[in-house]
């Protein structure tokens, strides 16, 4: 498995060393650290280094800041190294949403690591526009840290039985999570929405024997689903709870989450009704925005 984490020297990139130290990666796990010097592009051309100064002045003024990358990779490896986890080191320039995907897809990473915000985000914001781009177009799975994880203790695993819901599942099983996680699986039913969304002519007052019916066959789907997922895990030696919850996906995964306090959400990037031109589902990308804990979009296993 290779794993690529990203650190700004923000918070945030912190919180990320450490969940990926409390992932407890495999020994042979290939891991890059990695940090973007900013280097943005604006109109015509022009990059902001061009307008400070005589060369000799730009000159030492990028020695410099390659000088803090460094330092900052340095200090990100220490940490890593006092948990017996090996990484090599890497210092790019240039717009960090880019580069991350470049280094990502060069390096066919499985998942990237990163602070759900950055130094630049600003406060109000749960969700930087760095992060945002990354889990939208990354090939490989993100996680997105948004609290600092000793232990991972708890993982909340949303799953519709759909081919995106079974890629994070098998992502999980092969990281593989630590043992002593407990993987709480839950799928949401929706019939009673779903039926009113796509058929708004349908009149619910007289076809309430259609739509309990409905939800009888949604609801044993639903146990079909969750009783599956639990299967694989304690198969892994891992303790299982499902829950099936009626609501809308994306409220019931947060709903859950604020209930169970995991340190982190597990999706795939859409679901059953997930359009395949987009690049990431509603549900997914609300779950990201919103959530307290850590979100993990879990993609197929390169």
């Amino acid at each position: 498995m290779k794993i690529l984490l990203v650190v700004d020297g923000s918070s945030y990139s912190e919180m990320a060393t450490e969940a990926l130290k409390a992932l407890q990666p495999p020994s042979e796990a290939e891991i890059t650290v990695m940090t973007v010097v900013p280097e943005h592009t604006f109109l015509g051309g022009v990059r902001l280094g061009a307008l400070r100064g005589s060369t000799e002045a730009r000159k030492k003024l990028q020695e410099a800041q390659q000088q803090r990358a460094l330092e900052l990779l340095q200090r990100t490896l220490q940490v890593l190294s006092a948990s017996k986890v090996k990484a090599e080191s890497l210092v790019r320039w240039g717009d960090p949403a880019k580069i991350i995907l470049n280094v990502a897809d060069k390096n066919r990473a499985s998942l990237v690591v990163m602070g759900a915000k950055g130094l630049t985000s600003p406060l109000p914001l749960h969700l930087g526009s760095v992060a945002q781009t990354v889990m939208k177009h990354a090939r490989a799975s993100v996680l997105l840290v948004r609290k600092k994880i000793a232990t991972i203790n708890r993982v909340l695993l949303a799953t519709d039985g759909s081919k995106y819901s079974d890629a994070v599942t098998r992502f999980l099983l092969d990281l593989p999570l630590p043992q002593q996680s407990q993987l709480i699986v839950i799928t949401a039913l929706q019939s009673h929405l779903a039926a009113f969304m796509k058929m708004p002519t349908l009149d619910l007052e007289t076809n309430q024997e259609l739509l309990a019916n409905l939800q009888k066959a949604e609801e044993s789907q639903a146990q079909r689903i969750t009783a599956e997922s639990e299967k694989q895990f304690q198969g892994k030696g891992y303790k299982t709870i499902s829950l099936v919850i009626q609501g809308g996906a994306a409220d019931s995964i947060l709903k859950a989450a604020e209930e169970y306090d995991p340190e982190i959400i597990a999706l795939g990037t859409k679901g059953l009704t997930g359009i395949e031109s987009l690049l990431l589902g509603s549900v997914a990308e609300r779950v990201a925005r919103y959530a307290e804990c850590s979100v993990l979009i879990g993609r197929a296993p390169r």
